[in-house]
Order: structure tokens, then sequence, then C-alpha cells
């Protein structure tokens, strides 16, 4: 028998309750690991619900995937996204129904920036040294803040700290830890497991604030070192970032001559 993950403990001592994924996401789950089904099943099956189907293309129609002409299907918008970002659009879009009860504003400031984050990370892993990590890294920094929600969920009269410009998404979230007990990074990654997102992933959320858990190389390393690059790309520089600067050079060869690059240029230049 394995033994228990003290983080479960924790979560449950603070009354979190994990989500179970959506019969979408699981069915879409059982089709990706399916080497007979195409985009032809994927479509069929995110083509049952509306609101996902807007996300797709919304997604797929995104500046930073550079698209020669408009996407105006869902299958054509999985052959733009592949398997491992449509899972991440399904995996959002799963999780976001999961805020009812929530203050809309803070679960959108939530969303919009995990958002953002995915698009940098995205950006880039496209000029690191590890450009095979861009999906991952779309999915991990898309994901990587859902234990706030979660958190929420539980706490929702702590909602207005995420919907005031007075303080950072960061800074935010680290006081909802402090306030309610519940550290959202662990919450984001036994969410990330239990849903059965891929392991590194999961790892590098649990890692996202902790850069001295990312010091040796490794897949979940250099997804939190790309967490890390997208938050600075949509925030700015922050407590956290000089010690996840040098991580970044190291494990994916974005130094300050790449990052400043990336701040400066418009996406549909990338």
């Amino acid at each position: 028998m394995s033994e228990r993950d003290p983080r479960l403990d924790a979560v449950l001592a603070s009354g979190v309750k994990l989500p179970a994924p959506s019969a979408t996401l699981l069915r879409l789950q059982a089709l990706a690991t399916d080497d007979n089904a195409g985009p032809g099943a994927l479509a069929a099956a995110i083509g049952q619900e509306p609101a996902l189907t807007g996300e797709f293309m919304r997604v797929a129609n995104s500046p930073v995937f550079r698209t020669r002409t408009p996407v105006r299907s869902v299958k054509a918008a999985i052959t733009v996204l592949g398997r491992t970002r449509t899972m991440a659009v399904v995996a959002s879009h799963a999780l976001r129904a999961q805020t009812a009860g929530i203050a809309p504003r803070a679960v959108e400031r939530v969303w919009s920036a995990s958002a953002a984050a995915a698009d940098n990370a995205y950006r880039a892993a496209r000029v690191s040294r590890v450009r095979g990590f861009a999906d991952l890294a779309y999915l991990a920094a898309l994901v990587h803040d859902v234990g706030i929600a979660i958190v929420l969920r539980r706490f929702p009269e702590h909602a207005g700290m995420f919907e005031t410009a007075d303080l950072t998404l960061d800074i935010a979230a680290q006081r909802l830890d402090a306030t309610t007990g519940a550290e959202h990074a662990a919450v984001g990654a036994l969410v990330a497991r239990n849903w059965k997102l891929p392991p590194d992933v999961a790892a590098a959320v649990a890692i996202h604030h902790k850069p001295a858990a990312a010091s040796e190389p490794s897949p979940a390393a250099a997804l939190a070192a790309f967490i890390a690059v997208a938050r600075r790309l949509r925030d700015g520089p922050g407590e956290e970032w000089p010690l996840w600067a040098p991580l970044a050079e190291a494990h994916l060869d974005i130094g300050p001559e790449k990052l400043e690059a990336l701040s400066s240029a418009d996406p549909d230049e990338d």
C-alpha cells in the first residue's frame, strides 16, 4: 500500500474539498489515449457542450497560435491545439464550472490571469532550449493557480482580495493561504493529480512558489520555471523572480535578453 500523501491530510484539515473531474473530461481523456480516436471523435464529444465549444474556438483563434486562416470548427481547433492543449482547455473549462458561489469578479480575475500565463508560457517555450515542452508548459501555466479557486469555494468570504487591483494575484494568493491555512499550490497539485493530468504538470504546480524545489534539472523543474517566466511576463518582477531568474536561464536558456524580447514582442509577431 502506498504511503498517504501528507498534502492531502493538510488539505482535508483545512476543510477544502477536491472536485471530481467532469464527465466530459473523463470521456475525452479516454478518447485521447485511444489510437483509433481522431480529431473527429474528440470534436463530437466537445460539441455536446456549447460553452466548451465556444471556449475552444476562442483559444484556437488566439494570436499566440498564429493560424493562417480563422478556425471555424471544433475539429479544426483540435488540429491547431493538439491533444495536450485540447485537454488543457477542457480541464480549465471543467474547473471553472466548480466556482459557483464565488464572487464573479474574483473568478474572472483568476481565470483571465491563468489564460494570460498559459499564452506567455507557450511563447516562452518556443524560444527556449526545450521547445518540445511547449504544450505541457501551456497546460501547467493554465492550471497552476486552480487551487485559488478551489480554496475560495470553501472560503468565499475571502474573494474580495482577488477583486481589487491593489494586490497582485500572487500577494492575494499568499494572503489567502495565510488566512485559511490552505496552501493553494498543494491544492492545485492534488486536483491536477486526481484529474489525471500529466504527473510532471502536477509536480510543477506543487512547487510553483518554491524555487528551491526546482533547483535540480527535471521536467517538473522546467515546467515550474516556465510558470515563473509566464508570471514575470504577465505581472512584472515580483518578490520571487530573483530566485527564479537563474533557474529560467539554467533550465530553459531564457536569460535577460530573451525575457526582454518576450516582454516587448507582439504575440502576433513571435
